[in-house]
């Protein structure tokens, strides 16, 4: 039986979410770009709401791209800190 994204290692799923949000971040530095501060409010939300939509959904989902809640709290985390850095910059 395939394992399934929920019983894998929560610590573990929050470390991996929330650096591959920092090493996309820092693509996206050496590129040049930023996300407003609107961006990654709206980014967070959408994170924080897939983390609650995966806690209570009841269906098995199963497939290549299915995180635990834990993998997009990392991911809501990684970006509430990047928009605390921004913000401090921008002062």
């Amino acid at each position: 039986m395939q394992e399934i994204p929920i019983h894998r290692d929560i610590e573990n799923d929050y470390d991996r979410g929330y650096q591959r949000i920092m090493r996309y971040a820092e693509y996206a530095r050496l590129q040049g770009w930023q996300l407003s501060d609107r961006q990654l409010v709206n980014e967070i939300l959408h994170h924080e709401r897939a983390a609650t939509i995966r806690e209570k959904s009841s269906l098995p989902i199963v497939g290549s791209e299915v995180h635990s809640p834990a993998w997009y709290r990392g991911q809501a985390d990684a970006l509430r800190h990047l928009l605390r850095e921004q913000r401090k910059r921008s002062r």
